[in-house]
């Protein structure tokens, strides 16, 4: 079994739970959806688009309507007398909710350019922040409301091409969260993973040849130092056994992780783009 399915499949299996505590989380939906569409499982992709349609009749968004409207042709072949009676039940809740087609159509563009936009940068692989931010909803360090807009802006960030990595902390950062230093001391604590400030190290200027950049790019990973034969490497997730694995494989040697908060993370990042270029 691939690395990527592998991923996909925890995702699946961890989004189910969530949806067993809130059924109708429109994100989790989404993303089961997704997740479901990109390993062939056509039958269960198209239950949860159903699940969404359930939604729409309640809620009556008109972003959930374009995103339906979008989707359901793909099952037009597949399933075309199911994908018919879906596409003709959402045409009679726009009726009911006072949806304007042309609201649709404007949605519908925007939808096209996002996945233009995806289909260039390629999607991000945030299982490992997803599964966080369960386990952080879980053990009551988010509330359900924080942990939805967690979800949400990780679903949305994991389909653009960004200057770092896509991660709880960076959400939180973003969301001006009050209570990340809490946040920040849990983790260290359960992890194992001490908290530091990278501010107090001095990054050196052959930090790339430690650990190639693609990882402080996109997986929240930096070396900042050696001890030894031991690779010191600030991350952004601590829980993220597998990167820290992949880590060790790559670069032949035992890592020891440190928990960084997220601007601390991205100013160290900029400095150490700023020793690539020079080296140019």
């Amino acid at each position: 079994m691939s690395e990527t399915y592998e991923n996909l499949a925890d995702s699946i299996a961890m989004l189910e739970q969530i949806l067993e505590v809130m059924p109708q989380d429109i994100d989790a939906l989404k993303t089961l959806y997704n997740a479901n569409l990109q390993s062939g499982l056509a039958d269960k992709a198209f239950d949860y688009l159903g699940r969404l349609v359930d939604v729409a009749a309640s809620n009556g968004d008109p972003d959930l309507f374009a995103y339906l409207q979008y989707e359901l042709p793909r099952f037009e072949e597949s399933h075309s007398s199911e994908a018919a009676a879906q596409q003709s039940r959402l045409k009679t809740l726009m009726g009911v909710h006072k949806i304007n087609e042309g609201i649709i159509r404007d949605r519908k563009a925007l939808a096209d350019e996002r996945e233009r936009s995806r289909g260039a940068a390629g999607d991000i692989d945030v299982t490992e922040e997803l599964t966080l931010a369960w386990r952080l909803y879980e053990e009551d360090q988010l509330s359900q409301e924080e942990y939805s807009a967690v979800l949400h802006d990780l679903t949305e960030i994991s389909q653009k091409d960004l200057e770092v990595p896509a991660t709880v902390l960076h959400v939180l950062s973003d969301r001006g969260f009050l209570n990340v230093s809490r946040i920040l001391a849990y983790m260290a604590e359960r992890s194992g993973s001490p908290f530091i400030k990278l501010t107090n190290f001095e990054l050196p200027e052959d930090a790339g040849d430690l650990l190639p950049i693609a990882y402080a790019a996109r997986e929240g990973a930096i070396a900042f130092g050696t001890v030894g034969d031991c690779l010191q490497v600030a991350v952004l997730n601590p829980f993220n056994g597998k990167l820290l694995d992949r880590i060790e494989k790559e670069c032949g040697r035992k890592c020891h992780s440190f928990l960084v908060e997220a601007a601390d993370y991205d100013h160290t990042l900029e400095k150490l783009r700023s020793y690539e270029k020079a080296a140019d």
